[in-house]
């Protein structure tokens, strides 16, 4: 057991330090724009998402993890509120929590609760081993389903600045510029979802995410599997499928740590899991 939270504690790590929306679909506004203008591109759910329709996300979830080919399986929670946290809760036997990873606007949260330990680490850690402009929004927005800039901004904040190719069935945006992690985008011109993106860093690390399993929940489409792939130092694959997912609101508050904790480093956090 030790063994499955060190490996989804790395991915996490992974997705943090390798890292630099949906809303309901509307029919524009004017019929003189037409599908290939900036305006139509602008328009799409993954470009721009809608804040007020999607604020919340909470469901069930499986955690297939591959780490340079050790493959296993994990059971958990997904809480997702916008601009405020996110948490992935580890409950191997479906009951008790085991481990919690939180994203947080300003760091990320590792909670071991086996060996009640934790760690923090701060997105400005990044900067240090050349992966400069991490942040939370960057993160929220991969497992939000929509687009955004180096910086993690949504994509329609640069829109003008990305190159944009039109193929059969799909737009294809990529970022440019000198900064350490640059991405492209995969979105269906007939839903305006993201389907893909991937992104390639200076050094030669890369991620790669995929999206599948559309489904309504209330007025918004949201992808029931998440995947992705990291290629650095390691090799590794994270695998989300989510069930029994809702947008009902919930009050989120990080996961507390009482004086019986110990607080470690990172590198004597990840140690500690044998």
């Amino acid at each position: 057991m030790a063994r499955h939270i060190k490996n989804i504690t790395l991915a996490a790590l992974a997705l943090c330090l390798l890292l630099v929306g949906c809303r309901p679909w509307k029919a524009l506004q004017s019929h003189e724009e037409t599908t290939g203008t900036m305006a139509y591109i602008a328009s799409l759910p993954a470009v721009t998402p809608d804040t007020t329709a999607l604020q919340h996300i909470t469901g069930n979830a499986t955690f297939g993890i591959d780490t340079d080919g050790n493959e296993i399986t994990l059971k958990g929670k997904l809480r997702i509120k916008r601009g405020e946290g996110i948490q992935l809760s580890i409950t191997p036997f479906g009951l008790v929590e085991a481990a919690c990873i939180e994203f947080l606007p300003d760091k990320v949260r590792l909670i071991n609760k086996m060996t009640k330990s934790y760690t923090e680490l701060p997105y400005s850690l990044a900067g240090a081993i050349g992966l400069g402009g991490i942040n939370y929004g960057i993160v929220e927005a991969l497992l939000l389903n929509y687009a955004f800039l180096p910086d993690g901004r949504p994509a329609y904040k640069g829109l003008k600045g990305m190159k944009i190719e039109e193929q059969e069935s799909q737009y294809i945006l990529s970022t440019k510029g000198k900064d350490a992690m640059q991405y492209s985008f995969a979105i269906d011109k007939e839903s305006g979802n993201l389907v893909s993106c991937s992104g390639t860093g200076k050094t030669g690390e890369s991620i790669k995410c995929d999206y599948s399993g559309f489904a309504d929940i209330g007025d918004i489409s949201f992808p029931g599997g998440i995947s992705i792939g990291f290629t650095g130092d390691t090799t590794m694959k994270l695998d989300l499928k989510l069930n029994k997912t809702n947008n009902k609101p919930f009050n989120f508050s990080s996961r507390s740590t009482n004086s019986s904790y110990r607080k470690q480093g990172i590198v004597d956090f990840i140690n500690s899991i044998k």
